[in-house]
């Protein structure tokens, strides 16, 4: 039985990932038993749960810096689709980006 080397709090959102996705291989490989399945299928909730945060805090910080009316630079925050990733309203940032 392998245990989980390291809590997602102790790790970097890319280990997080790769992890995942080691999980979901070895889950799809069917060549685990049901304890070990389920063991692995808890852990990759973890690093699931844990990646989704690191994502939603990204977004918080995301701001684009634009040129405003009187040509001073200020920063906006960006509103980013959650299913995607993409900028919700990009034609109201085109022609105002630095």
């Amino acid at each position: 039985m392998e245990k989980n080397k390291k809590s997602p709090q102790k790790t970097t959102f890319e280990s997080a990932l790769n992890e995942l996705e080691e999980i979901a291989d070895k889950l799809e490989s069917g060549e685990l038993g049901l304890d070990d399945s389920i063991r692995e299928f808890e852990n990759g909730i973890k690093l699931a749960n844990y990646c989704r945060l690191k994502l939603e805090e990204a977004e918080r910080k995301i701001e684009i810096l634009q040129k405003g009316e009187d040509g001073a630079v200020k920063s906006n925050r960006v509103a980013v689709k959650a299913d995607t990733g993409e900028i919700e309203d990009d034609e109201e940032l085109q022609g105002s980006l630095l």
